[in-house]
């Protein structure tokens, strides 16, 4: 079942904005991590041989035995949409920036480049804000608005369900994650954030990569039987969601795609994980 947006005038109440703006830089950077241990716990960053942390690479994954996220393995694939809305930024920057008579063209596109690049930034911070908003709430910490909207919509379309927010896994293909939402009997939650999501259609606002994710996280987690719920929250009305159940049939479909890219990521990376047994 689909759940239209629909407008609603307020925003972010105080409560919810004193939240959004007290989320430190730490969570940012542990948004950002890409690598998981055997044991499914996280390993964003590691401290180098100068002593200083740093982000961690496939070299050091070879020397941990680490495995590659949900999300770096689907890094692999094109995103059109994607490179549309880059496109988008970086002509409405061209449009909208005045060329100094001083400047040549190549330090005019250069400078919007960089105009679209930070447009691009601030969007993805809000974003992971969001996104750690939601969390708390799940986690029992602060419950702000947007949480209860999310809330709401799923006791009414899964009522008694007890929720996990946030647990991480590594499964034996060798791949890990986190997973934003989860409840025991199977049902997998993904949170986005988008623009302008008045009057959108839900099933015209997810692609093949969003079930692949959530397929790729029941995968990791041994469950066949699954509801995949893609939530897209609006970036500035936090209260505006858009919802969409994704059809099982589409599930062994989305498990097929996403082995595959599986392979062709060890493939071109040349490693392959040792199983915990092997290791």
């Amino acid at each position: 079942m689909e759940k239209k947006t629909e407008k609603k005038t307020k925003t972010l109440d105080s409560s919810s904005q004193e939240v959004y703006n007290k989320l430190s830089a730490n969570k940012f950077k542990s948004e950002s991590g890409h690598w998981y241990t055997q044991e499914g716990e996280p390993m964003y960053t590691i401290v180098g041989a100068n002593g200083k942390e740093r982000n961690t690479t496939l070299r050091d994954a070879r020397k941990e035995n680490l495995v590659p996220s949900v999300t770096t393995i689907l890094s692999m694939i094109a995103k059109p949409q994607l490179e549309n809305w880059k496109i988008n930024q970086a002509l409405n920057s061209a449009l909208t920036l005045e060329k100094d008579s001083l400047e040549t063209i190549e330090e005019f596109a250069y400078r919007c480049k960089q105009d679209s690049k930070r447009i691009g930034q601030e969007a993805a911070e809000k974003g992971t804000k969001i996104h750690a908003m939601i969390e708390r709430g799940f986690l029992g910490e602060e419950k702000t608005e947007t949480y209860c909207v999310i809330q709401n919509y799923l006791d009414e379309m899964f009522p008694d369900e007890e929720w996990i927010a946030e647990a991480s896994f590594c499964a034996d293909l060798g791949y890990g994650g986190k997973i934003d939402l989860y409840s025991k009997s199977g049902i997998f939650v993904d949170f986005k954030t988008k623009d302008n999501l008045e009057g959108k259609e839900p099933s015209k606002l997810v692609y093949d990569e969003h079930g692949m994710q959530l397929s790729a996280y029941a995968q990791g987690c041994g469950f066949d039987d699954v509801e995949r719920v893609s939530i897209f929250v609006d970036r500035e009305d936090t209260e505006l969601i858009a919802c969409h159940i994704w059809d099982k049939e589409s599930h062994a479909k989305h498990i097929a795609m996403f082995n595959s890219i599986l392979t062709y990521w060890k493939l071109v990376k040349n490693y392959e994980p040792k199983k915990r047994k092997e290791a």
